[in-house]
Parts: C-alpha cells; sequence; structure tokens
C-alpha cells in the first residue's frame, strides 16, 4: 500500500497543473455555463458552482477540479487497500495496481488535464460499479447516471455501456434479483430521457453573441468560442465541428503510435479477460457482452479527435470491470502465474519505469513526444521488449497449464 500511495502522489506531484500554468481555458469554460439562461448541455457543474461562487476565476477551476481528483484518490486507494487484504496472492494483484495507475492513460492524464469534466464522470462509474460489487444502495446508481449526462453527454458513449454491462452481470450473477433488474431499466430509461431532453431541449433560446456574452460575464477568464459553441449549437452540429479533422493523417498517425505506447496494457488486459473467460461458467456470453462495453470509447474515434481521451475512457472502464471480477471472485488472483516470478519481474520493472518517465498522453494530440526521436525509441524499444517478453511468458505458461 505504500508503494501505491508514492506512486500515486509521484504521478500526481509531476503531471498535474499548478495555477499559474493552468492554461485549460477550454476546459475551464464549461464551469461558467449554468442553467440560468435555458437548459443546455453541460451546465450542471457550473450551476452548482454558482450557489457559492457568483463569478468563476481560474484558481476557482483549479483548486475545485483537485480537491474532486484528490477525493477519487481516496475512493481508488480504500478499494485498493480492500482488494489487497482480501485478494492478493504472492504480488500479482499489486503489480496489476501499479500498471493502472502508472500507465500514460490513466491517473496522470486526469492529473495534467485537469478541469476536464471527464474526472466527474470516471468518479461516477467508480461509484456506480462499487455499488453494484458491495449490492448496496443501487438506487443511486440511475441518479448517478443522469447526473453524467447533464455534466457531459459523452458518458452515454464512453461510460454507460460498462455501468449497464455490471448490472447485467450481477444480475444474472446473483440469481436475477428483482432489485437489479428494476436498477437496470430505470437506468436505461433515465440514460435515455436524458438524451432526449438534452438534445430537443439543450439548446440556448437566447441569441448566440448575447448568450456568449452573459456567460463571460459569469468568468474572470476569457470563455473560449469553441466551448460556447459546443453547447450552444445542436449535438448534430457539434459532431459537424469535433470530426473536422477527422481525415487528418498526422493526427491519426499520432493515434496509432498511442495505441503503440499502450500496447503492454492492451497485453496485459487480454490476458486477464482470458482469465475471466476461462473462470466464468454459464455466464460466459455476459462476460463477453461486458468485454464489449468496455470499449465502447472506441466509438467515440469517428466522431472526435480527442483520441487520447477515448483511450483514456476504454483503459479506465477495463480496469474497473478487471477489478469488479476480481471483487466478485469470478478472477482468481492465485491463478495469475504470468504476473509471478521468471521474467516478468525484470519486465514488470522496464515498463513501469517507462511509463512514469514517458509521463501522460495528451487529449487531443495523444502521443506527445512525436518530435523528440531519442525519447520516443527508448520509449518503443521498451514497449516492445515488454510485449514481446510477455506473450512468449503467457504463450508458455498456456502450454504448461494445458498439459
Amino acid at each position: 500500500m505504500l508503494l501505491i500511495i508514492i506512486t500515486m502522489l509521484g504521478v500526481t506531484k509531476w503531471w498535474i497543473p499548478n495555477v499559474r500554468g493552468f492554461e485549460k481555458l477550454y476546459a475551464a469554460s464549461h464551469w461558467a455555463l449554468s442553467y440560468d439562461y435555458g437548459l443546455i448541455r453541460r451546465g450542471l457543474v457550473g450551476t452548482i458552482m454558482k450557489v457559492w461562487i457568483p463569478i468563476i476565476t481560474i484558481e476557482d477551476v483549479h483548486h475545485t477540479a483537485l480537491i474532486a481528483y484528490c477525493i477519487f484518490l481516496v475512493f481508488l486507494l480504500v478499494a485498493f487497500y480492500l482488494l489487497l487484504r482480501y485478494k492478493e496472492k504472492n504480488g500479482q494483484l499489486f503489480r496489476l495496481i501499479l500498471i493502472f495507475l502508472a500507465n500514460p492513460a490513466t491517473i496522470s492524464l486526469l492529473a495534467s488535464d485537469l478541469g476536464r469534466f471527464d474526472l466527474f464522470l470516471i468518479m461516477i462509474t467508480f461509484l456506480s460499479m462499487t455499488l453494484l460489487l458491495l449490492n448496496r444502495h443501487v438506487w443511486l446508481i440511475p441518479i448517478l447516471m443522469i447526473m453524467a449526462m447533464f455534466i457531459h453527454e459523452g458518458f452515454l458513449i464512453m461510460y454507460a455501456p460498462t455501468i449497464a454491462a455490471t448490472i447485467i452481470f450481477v444480475y444474472l450473477w446473483n440469481k436475477r434479483e428483482k432489485k437489479i433488474l428494476v436498477t437496470l431499466v430505470f437506468s436505461a430509461v433515465s440514460v435515455v430521457a436524458a438524451l432526449l431532453v438534452l438534445y430537443k431541449y439543450g439548446r440556448p433560446t437566447l441569441g448566440y453573441d448575447e448568450f456568449s456574452r452573459l456567460i463571460q460575464s459569469r468568468a474572470t477568464f476569457c470563455v473560449t468560442p469553441l466551448s460556447t459553441g459546443e453547447c450552444y449549437f445542436s449535438i448534430k452540429d457539434h459532431y459537424h465541428l469535433a470530426s473536422s479533422s477527422l481525415y487528418d493523417a498526422e493526427a491519426i498517425a499520432n493515434f496509432f503510435v498511442a495505441l503503440l505506447i499502450l500496447s503492454p496494457v492492451f497485453l496485459i488486459l487480454l490476458n486477464l479477460w482470458s482469465h475471466v473467460l476461462r473462470n466464468c461458467g454459464a455466464q460466459c456470453r455476459v462476460c463477453k457482452l461486458f468485454f464489449l462495453a468496455t470499449l465502447s470509447g472506441l466509438m467515440v474515434i469517428p466522431i472526435a479527435t480527442d483520441y487520447g481521451r477515448w483511450l483514456s475512457a476504454v483503459i479506465f472502464c477495463n480496469f474497473f470491470a478487471i477489478f469488479f471480477l476480481m471483487g466478485k471472485g469470478v478472477i482468481k488472483v492465485e491463478e495469475l502465474t504470468e504476473y509471478t516470478g521468471g521474467s516478468f519481474k525484470l519486465l514488470f520493472v522496464l515498463i513501469l519505469l517507462t511509463y512514469l518517465i514517458f509521463g501522460p498522453l495528451h487529449d487531443w494530440e495523444p502521443y506527445p513526444y512525436k518530435d523528440n526521436l531519442i525519447f520516443s525509441s527508448f520509449s518503443i524499444i521498451a514497449v516492445l521488449l515488454f510485449d514481446i517478453g510477455f506473450f512468449i511468458r503467457w504463450r508458455s505458461i498456456g502450454r504448461v497449464t494445458s498439459s
């Protein structure tokens, strides 16, 4: 636990922006939105903030987002402590937790991109899955999902499918409890209703210039036209705006290099899902559905080019699902022999140090070192060494197990 805390604090200290360097004006601009001028998308956070802070500053956004980020870290620490206490065997789970924390698409990305509403969506997803794991207060889940939709409508694609798949899994795993089925129905109805409301009524009746002026009056910093336009125009109009650079060859190349850097994480997740499918018994179909649901963030790729955020959503959902399935006993930690002994310890240290030095992905151009040939070469070499070594180990252990 001490090493986990040190990793959390290290990633946060290295990558979180200080107040003076907090230049995320696009993300901060959304905090100036509110429902004072009619129902608008992404206006819930700003409406709540206005109760305490009528005129918002960059410092307000930074400090509030930092508090939320720290609360999320505390939630994670409590969950990891309980998992390690009751499930740990020979360090396998500990290593997986460190990989989750240190990879460039999770904690470090949230820290460097402080101020985006993605943090709140991830917190709601984590809390909903925790309630389902404990099977307590599940009636809160539809409420949380409605809140998430009014924080950012992207929740529908990136995180809602994982929560829905978790509810279905719990319903079938726990002998079809009626309250779980009711939770599923209410959650689905709530999310669809929220989408319809936002689609039909989530556009201000004011003119664009007047709307921009009123939003600017709520902030001491310059509200960006992009953030204002995203919430003023319709969802359909926003799609045309966000997908304008979809066919940019440089952006696509940047995306594929980011995939390469994250390949050790994807390889580990595929290995863990193979354990799930081996142990799920009669629930094999619902486990496959669960896996597909965690990939829903990839559906946003044809819609907008914030590739780093979409990859982050996929990795968060996958790790949350894996930890959930460990809590349920579907994944037997003692069976994860790929993560103990042999060459894995050296490979693990190599990839962990690579990720800690590499730092976070970026949101729009996910690979941040495209102009640094030396750094890129060392990072890619380390990634390929891990991929080859882990794949060989996975195959050799699989042959021994099958024989």
